[in-house]
């Protein structure tokens, strides 16, 4: 009787062996999606996920739910969170590639959001044409005037990219085609053409990183002492309608900074990068006392508010993300301040409130690209 060589052994057990891996990998995304073992952090993609589809009765329902369930599938698929933060490393690691998924790197390891055409607008390839400019008057003179027949102040303010505040951190091969770009032609536009209060915050959150950096390295976002400046500026304006309004000055505060891990640009590239800008402002002994109401985490569009009892006024501001940071500061001033996350005023929230003064603010980026008649549509103020 011949017994099996020890190499043909081998060859059977390796066989083995690769069958059953060959097996598990391809058996691992459905033991993913039922048993949910890819701890990933969903994060590192920076946005929200397709919902899973609701079938509708009848057969018109049959084609959006078809619709639906490929993009649930194509956003939930086993082991895709791992399978996306790895390609964005490799594709960082071995190919040194700079433009990851809306992520850009820069110098020094600052990271921009390229999302909405940044760099075409950030370089003045796109700009604004003359029947888009009257429409953004047309626009904030409605919110103006219909504000101001209820005794309201209205006050229009975009808040700066990141880009914008330092250019001399973009990769060298990111250049201007035009200086002005769509901001520029806005604010010289409204000057020569309405009476509107516009704040363009530009100036002062450029000036103060001379002091302390104003943004974070690793997120979209202004730091704490960005949002400080900011706040500052804009309490200076409201007094021009306002009078009697004045910022806390930064000697009210300790600033202070600790290294923390990358955020939002960071998580979409997949990469540990710490984040040396994580400035804070902690309140000193002696400053007003307010409150803070907030939403919970998966409800992070509805709205906030601060109460002071001590303070007189109110506030509704139509936002973004980059307002939150004025939550720790203007509740000092003010006895509500309403946080709305939209840019369409909302008519019936404002006469139920009876705010004092109304604030629009909107980023840069999204000002953009956004459309001054769609807003208008919605708002419908008489």
């Amino acid at each position: 009787m011949n017994r099996p060589s020890t190499t043909s052994t081998l060859t059977r057990r390796t066989n083995v062996v690769l069958i059953g891996l060959f097996l598990t990998l391809l058996w691992l995304p459905v033991l993913d999606t039922f048993f949910r073992i890819d701890w990933t952090s969903p994060q590192s993609e920076n946005r929200t996920l397709a919902a899973g589809p609701k079938l509708q009765p009848g057969w018109h329902g049959l084609q959006p739910y078809v619709v639906g369930l490929e993009a649930y599938f194509n956003d939930h698929f086993g082991f895709r969170k791992c399978l996306v933060l790895w390609h964005n490393k490799i594709r960082w690691s071995l190919f040194k590639v700079q433009n990851i998924r809306t992520v850009l790197v820069g110098k020094d390891g600052w990271l921009f959001y390229t999302h909405s055409e940044m760099i075409d607008h950030y370089s003045g390839l796109l700009q604004f044409t003359p029947e888009q400019l009257h429409d953004w008057q047309v626009l904030l003179e409605k919110r103006r005037d219909w504000l101001a027949g209820r005794g309201i102040a209205y006050l229009f303010v975009v808040t700066p990219d990141k880009h914008t505040i330092y250019p001399e951190a973009l990769p060298a091969w990111v250049t201007k085609v035009r200086p002005q770009t769509k901001l520029d032609q806005f604010v010289a536009y409204m000057h020569a053409h309405s009476t509107v209060p516009i704040l363009d915050q530009r100036e002062v959150v450029r000036d103060a990183k001379q002091i302390c950096p104003t943004y974070f390295k690793t997120d979209t976002h202004w730091n704490s002492f960005g949002g400080f400046v900011a706040y500052q500026e804009l309490m200076r304006t409201l007094a021009k309608q306002r009078p009697g309004l004045e910022p806390l000055s930064l000697a009210s505060f300790t600033l202070t900074n600790r290294f923390e891990p990358g955020m939002d640009l960071a998580r979409i590239l997949g990469l540990s990068l710490p984040e040396s800008n994580a400035y804070s402002l902690v309140p000193k002994p002696g400053l007003p006392q307010f409150t803070t109401k907030l939403p919970p985490p998966e409800h992070v569009h509805e709205p906030r508010y601060t109460y002071n009892p001590q303070a007189q006024g109110r506030v509704i501001i139509f936002q973004d993300s980059f307002a939150m940071n004025w939550l720790q500061f203007l509740g000092y001033h003010f006895n509500q301040v309403t946080y709305l996350w939209q840019y369409a005023l909302d008519p019936a929230w404002i006469e139920r409130e009876k705010p004092d003064i109304v604030v629009s603010e909107m980023n840069e980026r999204l000002f953009n690209t956004e459309r001054p008649e769609k807003l208008m549509a919605k708002e419908a103020l008489h």
